[in-house]
């Protein structure tokens, strides 16, 4: 929830407990429920960069005027829009985050969660805290209406636009290197960034079937056909092919259990050259201080155990998984920006 309480509210809120600070939660609530709304709708791709009247957003919106008016109100309460003498316009920080033109537009990750990850959690929630795990993962609930994979990847896209430079710069690639492998790659905007990056570079995105149709349309983008391409399989048993000089493993491993990223790790040994390099992207235990930050984090622990029956892992069980797997040199690299608890892992294949 964007908006920041003043001096005087913090202290009625926060400091002296005069007013019910649990007010806040409902409030964001509803924020969010706007926003994701307030995408789907076309609100802020309409405003843009210009100003209308409330008449002329609900023309262009097809929206009723008495509904859209306390809708933008709102919005304008919260920050995401500014109102001036019957105007409206975006705010510097929804231009930045929500439109569509922008690099760092977050809003399918928020629709992502709205129309998907919420849904799913007002169904197993309880469960999960009662039974301690969900009687299915979300992944095999997206599997039964393929759509849905669509709109998750676009989402995970969006999360990670806000990532993407940063994580580029701090991927450590072998000198020389020719060819990548983006395990579980999904939207293919970590390899097509790397790929921008160093021209001689090619890239495999390797994910289920489902889970490719955004990284095709990022690859046509991109305009990097020639040098990216993706293969559907399972990464359990399939091929993923071999002689690479770097893999990716981004956002896969929260999702298994320890056995099973030992043999995820084997595996991508296996497909590696000599000297090769792994990096793996996570969330991991302890590494989230301040408080939005470690809220974060523990927001994320709790959505792994209701959507996959899974878990935030701690750095020194990467490491060791990595070790048992064959690799040797490994290190932690934090990543800082607007990412609670994130970091890479990078280790070398054993000659």
């Amino acid at each position: 929830m964007p908006v920041n309480p003043n001096f005087l509210e913090r202290l009625l809120l926060f400091g002296l407990d005069r007013a019910p600070t649990p007010m806040l939660d409902l409030f964001g609530a509803a924020g969010f429920e706007a926003v994701a709304l307030a995408s789907k709708l076309g609100v802020f791709d309409a405003l843009g960069e210009r100003e209308l009247t409330l008449q002329a957003l609900a023309d262009e919106l097809d929206a009723s005027e008495a509904g859209l008016a306390p809708f933008l109100a709102f919005l304008d309460a919260q920050r995401y829009v500014a109102e001036d003498g019957g105007r409206y316009r975006n705010t510097t920080m929804t231009r930045k985050w929500l439109v569509s033109d922008s690099e760092t537009n977050v809003a399918p990750w928020l629709v992502f969660w709205d129309e998907l990850v919420f849904p799913f959690w007002d169904e197993h929630l309880e469960t999960v805290v009662r039974e301690g795990e969900p009687p299915r993962t979300i992944y095999e609930w997206f599997d039964e209406e393929p759509s849905r994979w669509d709109l998750a990847q676009r989402g995970f896209r969006a999360a990670a636009s806000v990532l993407v430079d940063e994580v580029s710069r701090k991927v450590d690639v072998p000198r020389g290197a020719t060819r990548l492998l983006d395990v579980g790659g999904g939207h293919g905007l970590y390899a097509a960034d790397l790929c921008r990056r160093r021209p001689g570079l090619e890239a495999t995105v390797f994910d289920y079937p489902e889970a490719l149709s955004v990284a095709r349309a990022e690859i046509a983008e991109s305009g990097l056909g020639d040098r990216m391409r993706v293969r559907g399989g399972d990464y359990w048993s399939d091929d993923l092919g071999d002689g690479y000089d770097i893999a990716l493993v981004f956002n896969v491993i929260h999702a298994n259990d320890p056995a099973e990223n030992v043999r995820l790790f084997e595996r991508v040994a296996d497909a590696l050259a000599p000297g090769g390099r792994i990096v793996v992207l996570d969330q991991l235990e302890g590494s989230a201080s301040m408080p939005v930050s470690a809220a974060g984090l523990r927001f994320v622990g709790l959505t792994y155990r209701v959507t996959l029956d899974a878990a935030v892992h701690p750095y020194r069980s990467v490491a060791d998984w990595l070790t048992s797997a064959g690799f040797e040199r490994v290190g932690r690299t934090p990543i800082r920006r607007a990412s609670p608890g994130n970091a890479l892992v990078q280790a070398t294949k054993s000659a």
